[in-house]
C-alpha cells in the first residue's frame, strides 16, 4: 500500500524482486495508516493477512510460524507476533518491551497451549487498556477476523452524532496509536493467542511519536480519544458492556497522563484542566496528591 509517498513506490522493481503477484495500490494524497491498511486488505486476495511496515522486516520463518500458530487451534481468530528490535535504539526498545510484556502477561492470565504459544481469554482486553506492547500491535489473522474487528471499531465511532456512515468513521481514525487501538478491539471480540518467538523485526531509530518530542502531545490526545470512544461504546455495544468500570479507569489514567505531560512542560492551566477531567472521570488519591504537588512551590508534596 503506497499512501501518497514521494517519490511513488516503484511497483515494477517490487515485482522484479518478489514476483508478479505483487500489487501496489496508491493514494495520490495520504489518507493515513488506518484507512490505507483497510484499503490494502480490500485489495488483497488471500484469506490470511499480515501487515508489514515499509521500514520493518519479518524473520525468515515468520509466515510459516505465524500460520502454524494460527492453525494450531481452529477456534483461534488471530495470533499476535513476538517482536524484536533492530537499529540504533534496539537495546532500549527490547528492554522496555520486555518489561511491558511481563506486566501485560501477568494481568492477562494467558495459558501456554503449546511450546511458545500463549492463549488468552477475555482478561487480555483489560490488560491492554493501560499498555499495548508492540507485540500486540503486530499480528497474523484471517481476513474475516480483520473485517470483524474493523467493523466493531467503526460501530463504536459511528455512535458520534456527527458521523453518519462507515466512510466517515474510517476517516476519523487518524494516527497516532491506532495500531494499539485495533489491538484493543481485537482483544474485546476475538479468540487470540501470542507467538512468543520474535518473528516481527521492528526498526528502532528515532522514528515514532514518543521519540519525537513535538509529537508527544498528539499521542496523549489520541490516547484520550481512543478511551473515550471505548467508554461511549459501553452504552450500546454488548462487547464492551461489562468493561465499563475498567474503561472508565483507563480514561481517567489517560487524562492524568495528559495532566502530567502539560505540567512537565510548564503548562499549568492545561494541566489543571486535564487533572480535573481525570478526577471527574474516576477519582483516585494519587490524582489528588499530584494536584497538591502542582499547587505547592517547586512541585513538592509533603509526606
Amino acid at each position: 500500500m503506497d499512501d501518497g509517498s514521494q517519490p511513488p513506490v516503484d511497483a515494477e522493481s517490487l515485482r522484479k524482486d518478489f514476483g508478479s503477484r505483487i500489487q501496489v495500490v496508491r493514494n495520490e494524497r495520504p489518507l493515513k495508516q488506518p484507512y490505507a491498511r483497510n484499503q490494502g486488505v480490500q485489495a488483497a486476495t488471500g484469506d490470511v493477512l499480515i501487515h508489514l511496515d515499509d521500514d520493518d522486516l519479518l524473520a525468515p520463518k515468520a509466515l510459516e510460524m505465524g500460520l502454524a500458530a494460527l492453525e494450531s487451534d481452529h477456534s483461534l481468530e488471530l495470533v499476535y507476533l513476538g517482536v524484536q528490535g533492530f537499529g540504533k535504539r534496539a537495546a532500549h526498545f527490547d528492554e522496555s518491551q520486555k518489561q511491558a510484556m511481563q506486566a501485560v502477561l501477568g494481568r492477562a492470565k494467558g495459558r501456554e497451549t503449546q511450546s511458545g504459544v500463549i492463549r488468552f481469554g477475555p482478561e487480555l482486553f483489560a490488560a491492554l487498556l493501560y499498555s499495548v506492547p508492540m507485540a500486540f500491535q503486530r499480528s497474523i489473522e484471517y481476513r474475516k477476523t480483520w473485517n470483524k474487528v474493523s467493523a466493531l471499531r467503526r460501530r463504536a465511532y459511528m455512535r458520534d452524532p456527527d458521523i453518519t456512515d462507515e466512510e466517515q468513521a474510517m476517516r476519523r481514525l487518524r494516527p497516532p496509536l491506532r495500531e494499539s487501538e485495533w489491538a484493543l478491539y481485537a482483544a474485546a471480540c476475538c479468540n487470540t493467542a501470542l507467538l512468543l518467538e520474535p518473528v516481527y523485526l521492528q526498526r528502532c531509530e528515532t522514528q515514532g511519536y514518543f521519540s519525537v518530542a513535538a509529537q508527544r502531545e498528539r499521542a496523549v490526545l489520541s490516547g484520550i480519544d481512543i478511551k473515550a470512544h471505548l467508554l461511549e461504546a459501553t452504552n450500546g455495544i454488548a462487547d464492551f458492556g461489562h468493561w465499563g468500570g475498567e474503561i472508565r479507569r483507563s480514561l481517567a489514567s489517560a487524562y492524568f497522563d495528559q495532566s502530567y505531560f502539560y505540567f512537565q512542560n510548564g503548562r499549568r492551566f492545561p494541566a489543571y484542566r486535564a487533572l480535573f477531567n481525570a478526577l471527574k472521570t474516576h477519582p483516585a488519591a494519587s490524582y489528588l496528591k499530584f494536584g497538591l504537588r502542582m499547587l505547592l512551590p517547586r512541585g513538592r508534596v509533603p509526606d
